[in-house]
């Protein structure tokens, strides 16, 4: 996930991207809620920095923005997660306009490929165990 943003900052001071072929625009910010972690000092829960960075992408995005949201709405219940999660990839698509790479845990969301007119399109990502060894040391 975070490759897709530095290739997009690579791409916009001109440098090598590592792709056979890319088509970029100009982008006029990127903006990221990624990860999960309080800031207990400052009185602020996990879920309060999630929605906290969040509301922030939300907004400075601009139909020239790259919007990514990792997981959003895991530190709360999963109905208000996922209300969460909805209302916010609804405003990228239909307010901001804007290039997002919204990735979830939530399933229900992927109805919205149907529902949103085509802006919105699932994939799927999984991996397969081919060997039982890091660093070509077994585990």
């Amino acid at each position: 996930i975070r490759q897709v943003a530095t290739t997009v900052l690579l791409n916009q001071i001109g440098c090598f991207v590592p792709a056979t072929r890319a088509t970029l625009g100009i982008f006029d910010g990127v903006y990221t809620r990624m990860g999960a972690s309080d800031d207990i000092h400052r009185g602020m829960s996990t879920f309060f920095v999630e929605v906290s960075e969040a509301a922030e992408a939300l907004q400075r995005c601009t139909a020239r923005s790259l919007v990514i949201m990792d997981e959003l709405g895991r530190g709360t219940s999963t109905f208000d997660g996922l209300a969460i999660a909805w209302a916010t990839l609804q405003h990228l698509v239909k307010s901001a306009g804007c290039l997002s790479l919204f990735v979830t845990h939530y399933q229900s969301l992927c109805c919205m490929e149907q529902t949103l007119d085509g802006a919105v399109k699932n994939f799927h990502m999984s991996f397969q165990e081919t060997s039982k060894t890091v660093n070509g040391r077994p585990t």
